[in-house]
Formats: structure tokens, sequence, C-alpha cells
């Protein structure tokens, strides 16, 4: 060590010493340890072995130093006749090692939140927690009790109190993530998850944990956590998921939602040899709403879609696949029966008539092209085009309902 290194080692702010990366033998140690040591009246031990109560092996320990398993761990130091519980900060230089020494029996956060810090976290919806493994204390900052809404006193002081905060749809996925941590001693995780706040709501978190000490032999002791409110980010995705999936005019499956749905009950018909039939359905055949105003023009697409959406039975699947035409399916469901339901779509009661009628809409508009599996067709888009090839005949023939 040459003599700046050594004079800048001496005046550490924290208890340091060297050690010997073979030996574990005690080289050279710092002002600072020395006042710790004197306090109690006792001398710093010669070695490893002689200065750690836990009695690991440095051997093993270095190994783990070396290949970067442990780079920050809590140990018992033996000063005099007492046992302080440290934290030790290993800093691999080859043939030594530097080892800084803080005490670990009180991580206070109030104090980490009264710098730099203390802004991040009050300034925004961050917010920080320690947890203890052993024995199980959480400790949180008072950013965490503004996000849950809560006293600080009120917040979460152990593991099980933390999971009874958790939706219960998020609780076994984050367990076994937490404990899937500790076992394999890893350094960092992340994940998403719902916390209930006081007031009994939930918000959606980010969370990013990181281990922040782990004893000689590598198991965890504390995890250094930190939470972040994406409730906002969650309602935008469910918002785009939507729009993906729902026609944002009728509410009605989109084309490529409504894929997945048809294909399965394709399947289960070929399975199970049931009937099935598709219905196109053509909302202007008479091209009487190309005339209209396009918000009266989007009202009337919207009536007759609500109308025959009421009109389906549970198991049937509606989607909107172009501006002015729906794609029925109806499961189970023979081309006698496809026509009798069609029928009495397409021939409303005078209440409905008059609901039809004040949303522009009128069911004389309404063409359908029927296609039956499998005769016309084994897939969706033999269906589709088969059914599509109906309502062109059914507009030159005048005719609601027509079958290929």
């Amino acid at each position: 060590m040459n003599r700046f290194y050594e004079s800048a080692f001496k005046h550490m702010p924290t208890p340091a010493f060297v050690l010997d990366s073979g030996s574990g033998k005690l080289l050279s140690f710092n002002h600072n340890l020395d006042a710790l040591f004197k306090k109690f009246n006792a001398e710093p031990a010669t070695t490893w072995s002689a200065l750690n109560a836990d009695k690991s092996d440095w051997s093993t320990l270095y190994a783990k130093i070396k290949s970067g398993e442990i780079k920050r761990c809590e140990s018992l130091i033996k000063v005099g006749d007492k046992h302080i519980n440290m934290q030790l900060e290993f800093q691999n230089l080859n043939e030594t090692v530097l080892v800084c020494a803080y005490n670990a029996d009180n991580i206070d956060l109030s104090s980490a939140e009264n710098t730099l810090l203390k802004f991040a976290l009050t300034e925004s919806s961050a917010g920080m927690w320690i947890w203890e493994t052993e024995p199980d204390i959480v400790s949180c900052s008072q950013s965490i009790a503004r996000l849950l809404g809560c006293s600080l006193e009120q917040t979460p002081t152990s593991l099980s109190e933390w999971y009874d905060r958790v939706h219960q749809d998020d609780i076994t996925r984050l367990s076994a993530l937490v404990d899937r941590h500790l076992q394999e001693s890893d350094n960092h995780y992340e994940v998403d998850y719902r916390i209930r706040k006081s007031d009994q709501t939930y918000l959606w978190i980010k969370e990013r944990a990181r281990t922040y000490t782990k004893d000689t032999d590598g198991n965890i002791k504390k995890i250094l956590g930190f939470m972040v409110d994406i409730s906002h980010q969650k309602e935008l995705e469910e918002h785009l998921r939507n729009q993906a999936t729902f026609d944002e005019l009728t509410g009605l499956l989109t084309r490529s939602a409504a894929v997945t749905h048809f294909k399965k009950q394709i399947g289960l018909a070929k399975r199970q040899y049931t009937p099935l039939t598709m219905a196109k359905i053509h909302l202007d055949t008479n091209k009487r709403l190309q005339n209209l105003p396009m918000e009266k023009r989007n009202i009337a697409i919207q009536t007759s879609a609500r109308h025959i959406y009421k009109k389906m039975r549970e198991s049937d699947i509606l989607a909107r696949v172009e501006s002015d035409k729906l794609l029925l399916l109806l499961p189970n469901t023979s081309v006698k029966d496809a026509k009798n339901l069609l029928t009495q779509m397409i021939n409303p009661s005078e209440s409905e008539i008059e609901v039809i009628k004040q949303g522009n809409a009128d069911p004389m508009d309404l063409c359908i092209g029927l296609a039956v599996f499998p005769e016309d067709g084994e897939n969706i888009e033999e269906l589709a085009t088969s059914a599509n090839k109906a309502v062109e005949k059914g507009q030159k023939t005048q005719q609601q309902i027509v079958l290929n």
C-alpha cells in the first residue's frame, strides 16, 4: 500500500481492515476500527477466524468474494467479550481484501430520507422498504405510508402483514418470486402487483428489490426494495388492450379478437360433430346509410349492432369486421335454426322498431348471408368467403336471408 492509499485507508470514516487473501491474516486496520476496539478495552484480532464470531471458514468465504457471489454480508464480529453485528463490504484486491464495517443492528430509513434520497422519495410516488429476513422485520419509509394512505405506524412490519395487503390474484405469483429469490440467493428481482390501500382500493405498483446483505454462507439477510405507483400506466395498458379487442363504435369484438373465439368453436364442431353456422350481416345493403352525415351513420350502425347483440344467444359470437358489416358465429346451430333466429332479428317488435328508428336504423337495411360448416368451408376464411357470396346473392335478388 503506497503512502497515499495508506493515509486514505487510515482516515476512512468507517472502521476498515485488510486481510491476506490466502490466509485470512489481518494485515492492517484503520483508526476507526482501532477506536471501536479501544472503546471496549480490547485489541483487534490477528486473523479472520479470531475476529469472526460466526466461525465461518475464510477460504470458503474468499472464494465467494472472488467470484462476486458475496460483495456485502452481515457477520458477528468479536470485540473483546462482546459480539457486534456488523455489515461488511468486501473489495477484492487479489492478494488482499479490503473490508469496511458498519453497524448493522439499526437501519434508520428516516435518516436515509434526510438527503437527496428524501427528495426522490417524497417528491415522487416512489417508496422504500427494507426486509430483514430473520427475524422477519419490514421497515417502510414515509413515502410508502403516503402511497398506502396510512400512518407510518400502520405500514406492514412483517412479510405476512405485507402479503395481507396484496391482491388475492397476485399473492401466489409474488410469494413464489420472493421464495425463489431467497432460495437461489439472487441479487435482484422486479415485479408488478396490486396492493390494498387503507381506503380498501387497490393500486398497481412496480417493485424493484435488491439483496442488501448476505451472511458469510451466502444466505440473504436483508433485502432493499423500491416501489412506485404505476396505476395510470396499467389503466393505459388496459385501454389499449380494449381498443385492440373491442370495436370503439359498437363495443363488439374486432376482427382480430374474434379469430381466436371462431377457431375454438370450429375446433369443437370438428371434434364433436356438431352443426355450426356463420352469418355475414350487411348493415347497409340498400346503401341508405352512405348518404347520411357521418354522425348519423355511426348512430345507425351502433343501433343495428346493439339490436342484433340483444337478440343473439350467450354462446353466439358477434364481431364488427368492416365499417358496415358484422360476422356472427352460431355454434351448435343448424342452418334451419339459424334462419329462425335471424328472422326474429330482422322482424323486430313494435317497441323494438321504435327504438331502431330513433337510432336512424331500419331492419330493411339488413342482408344476411349464411355459410354452413363443413359443407361451405372447414375454416374461418372459407366460411367467411362463402357467407360473403351469399350476401352478394341476396343483394341481387333482394332477399334478406340467403344461403350460398
